[in-house]
């Protein structure tokens, strides 16, 4: 074999590596095209408690993967918080209303629920358990609840207090229904992906906003 068919040979095989690498860029150039054409992110805007956050759960639940049992044990303490803010909450609501309490008891339970410290909440024990079970049953808190729209109070607060008894549970496990209910401020950027009809959506709740 002589030189120049030598020579000939190498270019031969170098001009072939080259396409075959100006081919594969041009596929996957090909395919990042394609792909950003399958894929929509969708900015969530809205005050505090218009539900960015519960639709983005929504989501999750019907078009994603939902919720594990290890997802829902991390929103445990969360439900026990927002059943505390929302008793707290009615709690200010009858000294701001002027509504009496009616019944004896309750000035002594509001008294141990106020000074409960909502964010330190982990657990739901007694006796809180019974203090607010109570508290919800005085019909100056059922006013204060039915008032509502006179100051700010989650939207989630009867299915809570209304199913203390399960809440209460030592084995209790939130369902997916309750993670849906749990009220959290947003903060920061919460991005979620989910996949509907061969097109991934990106939702993306921008939080820190001052009605959150």
């Amino acid at each position: 074999m002589t030189l120049d068919s030598i020579m000939a040979c190498c270019l031969s095989e170098e001009a072939k590596e080259a396409r075959r690498i100006n081919d594969e860029i041009e596929r996957q150039l090909r395919r990042d095209k394609r792909d950003a054409r399958r894929e929509l992110k969708l900015l969530l805007l809205g005050t505090g408690e218009s539900g960015k956050s519960t639709f983005i759960k929504q989501m999750r639940i019907i078009h994603g993967a939902g919720y594990s049992d290890e997802d829902k044990r991390s929103f445990t303490k969360l439900v026990y918080q927002n059943i505390f803010t929302s008793m707290q909450a009615m709690i200010r609501a009858t000294e701001t209303l002027k509504i009496p309490l009616k019944y004896e008891q309750s000035k002594n339970n509001s008294l141990l629920v106020r000074e409960v410290d909502v964010e330190k909440v982990t657990t739901f024990e007694q006796p809180y358990i019974s203090a607010i079970k109570q508290l919800w049953t005085d019909p100056g808190i059922q006013e204060a609840y039915d008032r509502r729209r006179e100051y700010q109070l989650s939207d989630s607060t009867k299915y809570y207090l209304t199913d203390l008894d399960r809440i209460a549970e030592s084995s209790y496990l939130p369902t997916q229904q309750d993670v849906l209910r749990v009220r959290i401020p947003t903060t920061g950027i919460i991005e979620y992906p989910f996949d509907l009809q061969s097109i991934i959506f990106r939702m993306v709740d921008v939080g820190g906003q001052r009605s959150e």
